[in-house]
C-alpha cells in the first residue's frame, strides 16, 4: 500500500512536471516571438539612429565650419585636435599644418587663473564667462572670453573637451574708454564749483544735483531731490522765471540765463545766476531742463559797494572848489561839476554835459584865453602824449588865473580817458605877487638895517651878508663870501661852541649867544648872534641865518645889557617857535595827501588797474616817509627844548621788550651777554637809543645766521654799554658822518637819517659819548656811556 502510494505521487509528480515543461515551452515559444519581433524593431530602430546620428553630424559639421566664433576642439592637456577658421583667424594657428597647446597661448600672469579654469572644466564639466589675454601666432595680445564643455566616452570618461571663444579685445578697450569717461564726468560732474541740477520737462521735481548746488543752498542731496525748482526761487524772482520756464517747455526757447535769488536751508538767500538748457527727445518733446548754477553773490554786493562808491565820488566831485571834467577815451563828458561850468561861464547844469563830445572844445573855448593859439596846441600836445601833467598856469582875457592838471586814465595799460582839473588861482597869484613885493621890501630893510646878517651852508661858508655886518666886521661883502665865518672872525678859544651851534642848527634848533671876535682891523668885539636853521622848499636844512649885533658898547651899560638879553630872549623864542610851526605845518598838507590818496586807491582800484594802484601805493609811501621824516626832525628838535626826565630804568627789562616788540627775522638770533643794569634816566629816550641801535643792526646784517651781542662794562663813573653785529660792516671814512643828520651811508626806503643823530643827542643830554668799531664786510660794534647816578 505503502508503495502503491509512493508510485501514485510520483506519477502526479511527473505528470506535473510534464504539464509544467509544456506550459514552459509554450511560454518560450511565445518569448521566443517576442525576441524575434523586438530584434527586428531594434534593428529597424538602430538604422533609423544611424542615419538620424549622419543627419546631426551633417549639421554639427555645417555649424563647426560656419560658426562666427572661435570653435576649439581640444584634449584635455590642452592640445588643440580641431579647430574651425574662425579660430584660425584669431589665433593664427592652424591645426592642420601644425600643432599647438592653447594654454601656452595664455600669458603669463594670466596661467594661474587659466589653471584653476580648466581644473572647474574638467570636475565641474564645463566653464562659463572665462576671461584671459592671449598672444597670437604674431605676438598680438588678444582679450578672449570662453565658454567650454566637457566630451565623454560612452563610459563617462572625459576624452576632450571643447569650447567657444569671442574676441572682446576691442569691446574691452571701449567699454574701459567708456567707464573711464563716466568717471571722469561723475568726478567733474561732483566736484565742479558751479552747480548743476537735472529736473524734469516741467522742473516740477529736481532729478538730480550735485554737491556745489547742495553746498550752495545748505541742503542735503535727498533734501533737495523733495523741491522744485519753483520753491527755492525767492518770490519777487519767481514770475521771470516761470515765464521763461514756460517758452522753453513749449519750445520757444531753447536756453535762458537769468540772475536770480535762491533760498538757503536757514532761510536766507543767496543771488545766483542760472543757465537752463532744454534736453528734448526725436520728436522734439522735452524731456528734462539742465541747469547751472553759479553763486554771484560777492559779485553782486562788489557791484552795489561799486556804486556807492561811484556815487560817493560823484558828490566829493560835485562839491570840490576845483573845476572837474572827466572825458572818455573817445572825448565824451562822462562827469563835470558845477565848478567846472562856473569857471568858464558855462549857462548849463552838470548833467546836461553828460555824454557831449568834446572833440572841438578847444577851439570854441580859445577866445578866452591870453594866447588862443598856445592854449589849443598845448590841449592836442597832452593827448597826443597822454602824460601826467601838473599845475599848468593859464592866463585868462578876463584877467584870470587858471591852474590846469591833466591826468590820463589807464586800465590795465589800455586807454580809458583823462580827467581835467582847473582851479582859479588868481587870488592865490596875487597873493604871490604880493609876498614877492614883501620880501623885496624886506630884503631892503635888511640891507640897511643896523644889525649884521648873515647866511651861511652847512659848512659854514658865507653865502651873504648885508651891508652892516660888513660895517661891524671890517670886511667888504667880496672878501666875507666863500669864507668860513668861524675861522675869518671867531677867537680860537669860541670856535668850538660855534661848530657845535651849527651842529644844532643843522638839527633844527635856533638860539642865541655871546662871542668874541676879531674884526678886520684886529679889534676885539663883543658880539651877540641870534641864529637859526635855513630850510628850503622841501624842509631839508641848507643852512642858517645868523643875525649879529655888536654888544661892545652895551657890556658897559649893565642895564642896557640887561635890557637888551631879554629883547634878545624874546627873539630867540619866536624864532624857536618859527622853526617848530614850520615843522608842524608840513605835516597837515601830508595827511590831507595821504588821504586823497587812500579815498582814490579804495574807489578806483577797480578802474585805474596795477599800474595805477602801484603808482598810488608808491605816492603813498613817499608820503609816509615824509611824514616818518618831519616826525623825527620834531624829535631831534625837541630833543633840547624837554629836558630829560629821570626816573629808575631797569634796562634788562627793556631790551627784553623791545626786542619782542620789534621784527626780527629768524635768521638773527639777539644775545644778553652780561645783565644789564638799573640806571637813573628818562625810559623813552632809554629805548629810543637801544631800539633805533638793535633795530639797525636788524636791517643791515646780510649773513646767513645773523648774530646781535648786547653787553655791558663799567668803571667808576660809567656804565660803557655795547651792541655788536655781524652785519655788512661801516667804511672808516662814514664814522663821523653816520651821526650827523640827514646822513645815512646805504640807501634805504625804511631809513631817515637821523636816528643815529637822535643817538648822539640823548646819550649827549645823558653826560655821555657813543663811537663805534667796524670791519667792512664783518660786523659793527657800537659803543655808548652812560653816567651812574650820585
Amino acid at each position: 500500500m505503502q508503495q502503491t502510494r509512493e508510485i501514485e505521487i510520483l506519477k502526479r509528480a511527473l505528470h506535473r512536471e510534464k504539464e509544467s515543461r509544456k506550459a514552459a515551452e509554450q511560454i518560450l515559444e511565445q518569448k521566443s516571438t517576442e525576441l524575434y519581433h523586438i530584434s527586428e524593431q531594434l534593428q529597424t530602430s538602430n538604422k533609423k539612429l544611424e542615419e538620424l546620428l549622419n543627419s546631426k553630424t551633417s549639421e554639427l559639421e555645417g555649424v563647426f565650419e560656419n560658426i562666427i566664433d572661435a570653435y576649439v576642439v581640444m584634449e584635455i592637456s590642452g592640445e588643440v585636435i580641431r579647430m574651425n577658421q574662425a579660430a584660425i583667424d584669431l589665433l593664427g594657428y592652424d591645426i592642420s599644418k601644425e600643432k599647438f597647446n592653447l594654454r601656452h597661448l595664455v600669458k603669463e600672469e594670466f596661467q594661474e587663473y587659466t589653471n584653476t579654469a580648466f581644473a572647474e572644466l574638467y570636475h565641474k564639466g564645463k566653464f562659463n564667462n572665462y576671461n584671459a589675454v592671449i598672444l597670437t601666432k604674431n605676438k598680438e595680445e588678444k582679450i578672449v572670453q570662453i565658454n567650454a564643455s566637457i566630451i565623454y566616452d560612452r563610459a563617462g570618461k572625459p576624452i576632450a573637451a571643447q569650447g567657444i571663444a569671442r574676441d572682446i579685445t576691442e569691446e574691452t578697450r571701449i567699454k574701459t574708454i567708456v567707464e573711464d569717461q563716466k568717471r571722469k564726468l561723475d568726478v567733474v560732474f561732483n566736484h565742479s564749483p558751479i552747480g548743476i541740477s537735472l529736473a524734469d520737462s516741467k522742473a516740477e521735481k529736481l532729478i538730480f544735483v550735485n554737491n556745489a548746488v547742495c553746498e550752495m543752498l545748505g541742503f542735503t542731496e535727498e533734501e533737495l531731490l523733495s523741491h522744485s525748482a519753483s520753491s527755492i526761487t525767492h518770490p519777487d524772482d519767481e514770475d521771470r522765471s516761470q515765464e521763461l520756464r514756460s517758452q522753453l517747455y513749449e519750445g520757444k526757447i531753447n536756453t535762458y540765463t537769468l540772475e536770480k535769488r535762491y533760498l538757503k536751508k536757514d532761510k536766507s538767500y543767496l543771488w545766483v545766476k542760472t543757465s537752463v538748457t532744454a534736453v528734448r527727445d526725436n520728436n522734439g518733446e522735452l524731456d528734462y531742463q539742465v541747469a547751472t548754477v553759479e553763486d554771484i553773490t560777492k559779485e553782486k554786493i562788489a557791484k552795489e559797494r561799486l556804486k556807492e562808491s561811484e556815487n560817493r565820488l560823484s558828490r566829493i566831485i560835485m562839491n570840490l572848489q576845483s573845476g572837474i571834467l572827466l572825458e572818455d577815451e573817445n572825448r565824451k563828458i562822462r562827469l563835470t561839476n558845477q565848478q567846472f561850468c562856473d569857471i568858464f561861464n558855462i549857462p548849463a547844469p552838470p548833467a546836461a554835459l553828460i555824454n557831449v563830445d568834446c572833440t572841438t572844445s578847444a577851439e570854441e573855448s580859445k577866445m578866452q584865453f591870453h594866447d588862443p593859439e598856445g592854449f589849443v596846441k598845448r590841449i592836442q600836445e597832452l593827448l597826443e602824449n597822454k602824460e601826467t601833467v601838473i599845475a599848468e598856469e593859464l592866463q585868462m582875457v578876463d584877467g584870470r588865473v587858471l591852474e590846469r592838471s591833466y591826468i590820463p586814465i589807464f586800465n590795465n595799460g589800455e586807454y580809458k580817458g583823462h580827467l581835467w582839473s582847473y582851479d582859479d588861482i588868481t587870488i592865490r597869484r596875487r597873493y604871490k605877487e604880493n609876498l614877492k613885493a614883501q620880501k623885496d621890501k624886506y630884503s631892503n630893510i635888511i640891507a640897511n638895517m643896523n644889525l649884521g646878517l648873515v647866511e651861511v651852508d652847512n659848512e659854514d661858508h658865507i653865502i651873504m651878508a648885508n651891508q652892516s655886518f660888513c660895517d661891524i666886521s671890517g670886511y667888504s661883502i667880496d672878501e666875507l663870501v666863500g669864507k668860513k665865518a668861524a675861522e675869518l672872525l671867531l677867537l680860537e678859544e669860541y670856535i668850538p661852541d660855534f661848530y657845535k651851534k651849527n651842529q644844532e642848527r643843522e638839527e633844527g634848533i635856533s638860539d642865541s649867544y655871546e662871542v668874541k671876535i676879531k674884526t678886520k682891523n684886529n679889534e676885539l668885539r663883543n658880539w651877540l648872534i641870534s641864529g637859526a636853521p635855513n630850510y628850503d622848499v622841501n624842509g631839508n636844512v641848507v643852512g642858517s641865518i645868523g643875525i649879529h649885533l655888536d654888544i661892545t658898547t652895551q657890556k658897559q651899560l649893565e642895564e642896557q645889557q640887561k635890557d637888551l638879553l631879554k629883547s634878545l630872549e624874546v627873539q630867540n623864542e619866536q624864532l624857536n617857535d618859527y622853526a617848530h610851526v614850520v615843522s608842524h605845518d608840513l605835516k597837515s598838507p601830508l595827511r590831507n595827501i595821504s588821504a586823497l590818496i587812500s579815498w582814490t586807491r579804495e574807489d578806483f582800484k577797480d578802474k585805474v588797474g596795477d599800474d595805477g594802484i602801484l603808482n598810488l601805493d608808491l605816492m603813498q609811501n613817499k608820503v609816509e616817509k615824509m611824514d616818518h621824516l618831519i616826525e623825527n626832525i620834531l624829535k631831534y628838535s625837541s630833543l633840547e627844548s624837554h629836558r630829560a626826565s629821570k626816573t629808575i630804568v631797569n634796562l634788562q627789562d627793556l631790551v627784553k621788550d623791545i626786542v619782542s616788540m620789534i621784527y626780527i627775522p629768524d635768521h638773527i638770533k639777539v644775545i644778553i651777554k652780561r645783565t644789564l643794569p638799573i640806571i637813573e634816566a628818562d625810559a623813552t629816550r632809554m629805548q629810543q637809543v637801544f631800539q633805533n641801535i638793535i633795530s639797525n643792526a636788524v636791517n643791515y646784517i646780510d649773513k646767513e645766521e645773523g648774530l646781535i651781542e648786547i653787553d655791558v662794562k663799567e668803571d667808576d663813573e660809567h656804565y660803557i654799554f655795547s651792541i655788536k653785529d655781524n652785519g655788512c660792516g661801516i667804511e672808516e671814512e662814514h664814522f663821523e658822518k653816520i651821526f650827523k643828520i640827514f646822513s645815512s651811508v646805504n640807501s634805504s626806503k625804511t631809513s631817515s637819517g637821523i636816528g643815529l643823530s637822535i643817538v648822539k643827542k640823548i646819550i649827549e643830554i645823558h653826560n655821555g659819548k657813543i663811537w663805534l668799531e667796524s670791519v667792512f664786510g664783518k660786523g659793527t660794534t657800537f659803543f655808548f656811556t652812560i653816567k651812574k647816578s650820585e
